[in-house]
């Protein structure tokens, strides 16, 4: 059960002091090297098991190419699509916890978390009532059979969601803002509880209004959300395990093709509509889907999640929809880790992204060492994680692989095609506005000395990669010439 009043809460604010040793201002520390006249400049930050994050002296590029290493091609590398940032949820749970500090140490700790000389997080991830990590089971209308939605509230969101969604806003006002649904009311489903069942047809358009109050209202507190996923996880009811409610593909297609459009606009908004919000192992269905010409017309993005399937199926999307958006808009740390190594969310990353996806959005913010609050089965745990005994506060895996590209990466960038034959080395690559180009790489346990090596304008970076333990390296190119 989850510890009532978090004892001794105001241990806490302790944290901020641990955190600011943990992220620190990027921008200012950045060791460039300085090049000569005609060389090429760069920045080159690593992280390993046994030292934070740092920036580190190289050698500068050169003519020279060693025979028996692969290299990242920069000079062949075309554009592949657009990065729109990575980013978090913002749940119930994590907005319960944020609360309860004071407002002095709250404003720091989302400053470094979303600030550009931060963790750069530009992205959120809300929740349209209850999810599984809140504090209880709620909704905005729980009288049966209001399809007109008189009755409907978001007074609850007033505590404590809305004034810090607000706050995020104020230190990142150009924050994309995006919604899921877990549950609409019971007496829409068929379990009539928000825990399990399937969305009724006969409440299909109450479904479209509901949305579309809650968005307005959202609007109307001053909070746009520019983005929505029709439900989340709709080909599961997690067995009545926590709120969850199974949507059939008729029953999506037709609320994309026509009743939410229409609802959205009655209320003057302009959301766009993201489909799906499930696996990578569903791509059939988007497909089927998108073959409607009304589902067609009124999607924005295809939203996807991680937990079965490969993201390579994005080209499969992608062969039926050129240009067709997609997000990755759920994968967070779990209590004990479970084997998400810095190496193992690399990885995914970088697939996840490299294969389609234009944004990367974590799961809850902030949770405690036990993963809570929650009101489902799942251990899931925090980007960061808080003992609320001791006030320590732990930087997870996920967060560490995310320091290594959201502090670098900037809007409007775009994520390049590069050839790079080393498999045992995930990496990728982007393209700021500003024409500086940023390239990740992970490494693990390497049992000999390996070198990476950054082809750019015929010349080679060298970059040294630890062994015996895990590595996170990035290297901002700025080149000026």
């Amino acid at each position: 059960m989850f510890n009532e009043s978090l004892n001794e809460m105001n241990k806490i604010y302790a944290f901020i002091a641990t955190l600011s040793c943990m992220m620190p201002c990027l921008a200012a520390n950045a060791q460039s090297y300085v090049p000569k006249d005609g060389e090429i400049g760069f920045s080159l930050f690593q992280t390993t098991k046994d030292k934070p994050f740092r920036s580190v002296l190289s050698t500068p590029f050169t003519p020279h190419r060693y025979s028996d290493v692969g290299f990242l091609d920069l000079d062949s590398a075309s554009d592949s699509h657009p990065f729109w940032g990575i980013g978090i949820s913002i749940t119930d749970a994590s907005c319960w916890l944020l609360s309860q500090m004071s407002a002095e140490d709250r404003h720091a700790f989302l400053e470094r978390v979303f600030g550009r000389d931060g963790m750069n997080l530009g992205i959120i991830r809300l929740n349209c009532g209850s999810s599984d990590y809140a504090t209880e089971l709620y909704n905005y209308n729980d009288h049966s059979g209001d399809v007109s939605m008189r009755h409907f509230s978001i007074e609850r969101d007033r505590k404590y969601m809305i004034p810090i969604i607000k706050e995020i806003q104020q230190i990142r006002p150009d924050v994309f803002i995006f919604s899921s649904i877990w549950s609409a009311p019971g007496w829409m489903k068929t379990s009539g509880q928000m825990c399990g069942g399937s969305l009724k047809d006969e409440y299909l358009q109450a479904f479209a209004n509901y949305w579309a109050a809650y968005l307005k209202a959202y609007k109307e507190e001053g909070v746009v959300i520019d983005a929505m996923t029709v439900q989340n996880e709709p080909l599961t009811d997690q067995a009545g395990g926590c709120p969850a409610t199974l949507v059939s593909a008729e029953q999506e297609a037709r609320l994309v093709g026509k009743l939410l459009p229409a609802a959205l606009r009655k209320a003057g908004l302009g959301t766009k509509i993201w489909l799906l919000d499930h696996n990578f192992l569903f791509w059939e269905r988007v497909i089927d889907e998108l073959s409607d010409e009304d589902v067609l017309r009124n999607v924005a993005a295809v939203a996807w999640h991680p937990y079965e399937g490969s993201p390579s199926v994005q080209e499969k999307v992608h062969e039926r929809f050129p240009g067709m958006e997609m997000h990755l808009t759920e994968h967070g740390p779990a209590v004990g880790d479970h084997g998400r190594t810095a190496k193992w969310w690399s990885e995914e990353i970088c697939a996840c992204l490299n294969y389609g996806c234009s944004s990367y959005t974590g799961w809850n913010l902030l949770l405690d060492t036990d993963g809570q609050p929650v009101t489902g089965k799942f251990n899931c745990a925090g980007l960061y994680s808080i003992d609320t005994d001791t006030g320590a506060v732990l930087p997870s895996s996920q967060l560490t692989v995310f320091s290594h590209i959201a502090p670098f990466v900037q809007p409007g960038a775009v994520i390049l095609r590069a050839s790079h034959p080393d498999k045992e080395l995930p990496s990728m690559a982007f393209r700021n506005p500003d024409g500086s180009i940023v390239v990740f790489i992970a490494s693990e346990n390497l049992h000999r000395r390996k070198k990476f090596q950054i082809k750019y304008r015929d010349n080679f970076l060298s970059v040294a990669l630890p062994m015996e333990t895990w590595s996170l390296t990035t290297v901002v190119i700025r080149d000026r010439s």
